[in-house]
């Protein structure tokens, strides 16, 4: 008893050589039966040319489970019963390739939104009164003794070039 490799989830097309020989060969009737212990299938088979015969077996993933079976070839010519061909048939489900998307947050970075100014100098002019203005502190300066005094005007161009730069 040989065996053979079917699909369970698509059509599968089986032929068989089949010769009949005798004084008077009659009509003959081909099947293929598959035996389960749940359910016993039987599939007409199709004669073609040069003795030849033909079983198409459609997905039977709906009736049959993954494993081995014992298929017969069977053959009825007049009134005798035939069984010429006995195999095992391995039925398995076709390679399945499946895919999701997966969806990861994107890490929040820490971003300047607004700047405002807290304290603006008075622009009031008295005689012998120096105006205090903002100046900008240099954490990583080379140069100590030269401090820049940024004007309001500075100020806002600064917060202008940020926000330009985050939006880009």
């Amino acid at each position: 008893m040989s065996g053979i490799n079917l699909l369970l989830d698509e059509e599968n097309e089986l032929s068989f050589q089949l010769n009949i020989e005798g004084s008077q060969p009659g009509s003959a009737i081909c099947r293929l039966a598959i035996d389960s212990p749940e359910i016993g299938l039987l599939f007409e088979a199709k004669g073609s040319r040069h003795g030849e015969v033909n079983v198409i077996l459609p997905p039977l993933k709906h009736i049959l489970k993954e494993g081995q079976y014992d298929m017969t070839l069977e053959v009825i010519v007049d009134d005798k019963f035939f069984t010429p061909l006995t195999i095992k048939g391995n039925f398995e489900k076709s390679v399945n390739v499946t895919a999701e998307a997966v969806v990861r947050n994107k890490r929040s970075t820490t971003a300047v939104t607004s700047a405002t100014l807290l304290e603006t100098p008075s622009r009031k002019s008295t005689t012998n009164t120096k105006i205090p203005q903002p100046s900008v502190n240099r954490k990583s300066s080379k140069r100590k003794d030269e401090s820049k005094v940024a004007s309001d005007a500075d100020i806002m161009k600064l917060i202008t070039a940020l926000t330009k730069a985050k939006t880009n």
